[in-house]
């Protein structure tokens, strides 16, 4: 699998000549408490697939000999009498490189999955992995011969931990010289050579220019200790530096980490030369700080990321919402239609046929004899009468005429709501906010929903509450190119002994504010208020 990754490192060929030499730098001339030289290999080996892995291994093998070489022949003798033993770690230092970075490849660490959280800690863990391996390496070469030491540029001169305080402090200053080199090369990698992690350079890289009026004064602060060293001052410079990695790494997640550690890493390795610190102690702050800015970098970012997936998941809700409002909003245009359709048809063909059977039944009573026929003409007559009201009443109830010849208002406070609770005897009242010439810009659709659900609420009130008040209230206004109907329907009666009291005529409402993306709230007062609000 991973053989087949794909090569984010381009193989020009001056790539290899170039990372050769720099590899040789590093090596003879980097600051070995940060052992860049290991993070370039780990990033290395971790761009370009495995069957490039023995050749760049050549590559750096040579390298190191090279350099190794070229101290042996500044150094006592002649460089073939220093290839032996003291070079077996030259050829043991890419190797154990290559251990740790399969190591964590077989748990998916790739590089386009390193910036999140879990391939931060996995870096992390590689970064170890590399500082205990080099630092038993290390242990091996300096017991086994001195002189290694000092022909590779790590010691001054020929290096041996006598006793257990020398032993700890070697073996953690060689470990964290291997963790750091990778945890301070690789996030640099990943930045640049990640296509996906370049998006937004530019932004952070301005950022940083911002900070740059800082520089005087850490020149300023460095001067004066390089002339009178204070350790409180020191100290202090420090904790401004975690700072300005903590507030970089809010901002720009783990580039912004990436990126500010290394400019610190630098500013503590100058201070660290000037002034002959404790290295143990830097390493552990570089460390430290290093590797929770990168894991709270990581998190931010994948915060962030989660916001914006969240973002577009409720963009998409609110878009499937609208469609289906807008769905629901055709349905109810065509139902309708169709209620229109069939109230006209009823009324054209029942009605003509009522008047002509009443046409007929007036000359058959006028032709019958006064003894005979007219008590059941009169049955039917009356009949034919009844069927005429019920056809207007299913005709009204398809389409309310009253809606079309009154208005939305007048057909709330005068039409069929109204004569209802006329007839029960019940007080009706209504009142209207808001701009009520809004009410001749409602559609067709949003008119019938907000007075079939008057006409529902006020049913329901009459059928179930024995109420002896009855109050409508009607709101209009808009915002932002949307006309809100407010309907609010109280009563006095005796309310809702359960939610089980709530009928069709309820659930027959809420469709409806849903159909036109509106809401629905019923209240116990203890009389029954039901408040709807309708968007269009």
């Amino acid at each position: 699998m991973f053989s087949r990754m794909r090569p984010y490192l381009p193989p020009p060929r001056w790539i290899v000549p170039v990372l050769a030499l720099a590899y040789l730098f590093f090596f003879m001339y980097g600051f070995f408490h940060w052992m860049l030289a290991a993070g370039l290999v780990f990033a290395v080996l971790l761009f370009r697939p495995h069957r490039e892995w023995p050749a760049w291994y050549g590559v750096f093998a040579l390298s190191a000999l090279l350099q190794h070489l070229t101290v042996s022949w500044l150094g006592l003798g002649p460089p073939w009498d220093r290839i032996g033993p003291d070079a077996s770690a030259i050829w043991l230092h890419p190797l154990l490189i290559m251990l740790c970075v399969h190591t964590v490849q077989r748990f998916d660490f790739r590089p386009e999955s390193a910036a999140t959280l879990r391939g931060m800690a996995l870096m992390h863990a590689g970064a170890a992995l590399v500082g205990l391996l080099l630092m038993g390496k290390d242990l091996l070469a300096s017991y086994g011969s001195p002189g290694w030491l000092n022909a590779v540029g790590m010691a001054p001169g020929p290096v041996r931990p006598n006793t257990l305080p020398d032993l700890i402090n070697f073996m953690l200053s060689h470990f964290m010289g291997g963790f750091l080199g990778v945890v301070l090369v690789l996030p640099m990698a990943l930045w640049l050579l990640v296509p996906a992690n370049r998006t937004g350079s530019s932004r952070i890289i301005r950022s940083a220019l911002i900070y740059l009026y800082l520089l005087p004064m850490l020149i300023y602060i460095s001067s004066s200790l390089l002339a009178e060293p204070d350790d409180s001052l020191t100290a202090m410079l420090k904790i401004l530096l975690l700072a300005a990695v903590v507030v970089f790494s809010f901002l720009h997640g783990w580039r912004g980490a990436a990126l500010s550690m290394l400019v610190v890493s630098i500013l503590i390795a100058v201070d660290g030369h000037i002034h002959s610190s404790d290295i143990l102690e830097l390493q552990l702050y570089v460390a430290v700080m290093g590797a929770m800015a990168l894991l709270f970098g990581a998190s931010v970012d994948e915060l962030r990321q989660n916001e914006r997936l969240v973002q577009i998941d409720k963009d998409r809700l609110q878009e499937a919402l609208a469609a289906l409002a807008e769905s629901s909003r055709r349905s109810l245009h065509s139902e309708e239609l169709e209620r229109k359709r069939l109230a006209r048809e009823l009324h054209d063909e029942m009605g003509q046929t009522l008047t002509a059977m009443q046409a007929q039944l007036s000359l058959s009573r006028a032709n019958a004899p006064a003894d005979t026929g007219q008590d059941g003409i009169a049955r039917i007559e009356l009949l034919t009468e009844r069927l005429g009201k019920s056809l207007r009443s299913v005709v009204n109830a398809l389409t309310p005429d009253e809606l079309d010849q009154l208005g939305l208002y007048a057909a709330v406070a005068f039409g069929s709501p109204a004569q209802m609770c006329e007839q029960a005897g019940v007080e009706y009242a209504t009142e209207i906010y808001g701009d009520s010439q809004l009410l001749e810009r409602l559609d067709m659709v949003t008119n019938l929903a907000a007075y079939r659900i008057v006409q529902e609420a006020v049913n329901n009130a009459l059928k179930y509450s024995h109420c002896e008040r009855l109050r409508v209230r009607l709101r209009i206004g808009e915002r932002r190119r949307t006309i809100f109907v407010l309907l609010d329907i109280l009563d006095d009666g005796i309310g809702l002994k359960s939610l089980r009291q709530i009928d069709h005529g309820f659930y027959s409402i809420r469709d409806r504010a849903a159909a036109l993306n509106g809401v629905l709230h019923i209240h116990n007062l203890p009389g029954v208020r039901v408040h709807v609000l309708l968007r269009q």
